[in-house]
């Protein structure tokens, strides 16, 4: 049977890696989304993991030590609260980057000025040869060459007749909706995950141990357990005062009776 904590673990690996590798294809390509948004959603699967993973001890510790400190017991609770706001904080942000809106417009319109402005040739260059294009709203429009040069334009010299707003708007809306994914996976991993552990689960502790039964089973046998072991104690608790209220009622025998006996 299949272990969900080993499901779990390998699907926020896979989820990490997406977003890696997102991060890289927004940078190589100057795309204007923020390195703090992709940053956050490469490290959401791992600590979105390690939550799950010390989610069932923090809820035992809590139930526990009744008289402990109030972190110790609000602890599960503050720990998946921060991580729900940051998943639905980093999901509003990338969503933004998927829907067209006069906002991503200006935002595209943005990036690419910081880079005109920074006469920053590599880059420009770089998305212009990527997508086969010139400039941005037009071939003329802030392309690479800066400077004009008879017959020495980005167009002239390519053949290049399309401008890159359209396919570099693309590759935004692409990145941001395949991020805006991994975060969306997260989020219902979280919920599918607190609905699935209890206190006394074992799937996680199965991570380090050979075997593992579903929780039903090893909950029915603790349960047992617990049941069975107070019911033995009193039924022998039960029979050793019984033992001793007959005692109670026999006579003993002592030597005044066996010296009236010889009498």
């Amino acid at each position: 049977m299949f272990n969900p904590g080993i499901i779990y673990m390998l699907a926020s690996v896979f989820l990490f890696a997406i977003a890696v590798v997102i991060h890289y294809h927004t940078n190589h390509l100057s795309l204007p989304l923020s390195p703090i948004i992709t940053i956050l959603s490469i490290i959401l699967p791992i600590t979105a993991f390690l939550n799950a993973y010390i989610y069932p001890n923090l809820l035992r510790s809590s139930h526990t030590f009744t008289s402990g400190s109030i972190a110790t017991r609000l602890a599960p609770v503050v720990l998946q609260g921060l991580q729900a706001i940051v998943t639905a904080v980093l999901a509003t942000l990338l969503f933004e980057g998927v829907v067209p809106s006069p906002a991503l417009a200006f935002l595209i319109d943005y990036e690419w000025d910081k880079l005109y402005q920074a006469k920053d040739a590599d880059y420009i260059m770089l998305i212009q040869n990527t997508y086969d294009c010139c400039g941005l709203n037009s071939v003329s429009d802030r392309a690479y060459p800066f400077f004009f040069v008879p017959g020495g334009s980005c167009a002239e010299v390519h053949a290049r007749t399309r401008p890159c707003r359209e396919p570099w708007t693309a590759a935004l809306q692409v990145a941001s909706g395949i991020d805006f994914g991994v975060v969306l996976v997260v989020g219902l991993m979280q919920m599918i995950g607190l609905l699935i552990m209890r206190e006394r689960t074992a799937w996680w502790t199965a991570l380090r141990t050979e075997d593992w039964k579903p929780f039903s089973e090893t909950d029915d046998e603790s349960a047992r357990r617990l049941f069975t072991v107070p019911e033995e104690s009193e039924d022998s608790s039960d029979r050793g005062e019984s033992r001793r209220g007959y005692g109670a009622v026999e006579a003993v025998a002592g030597p005044s009776d066996e010296q009236r006996v010889d009498g």
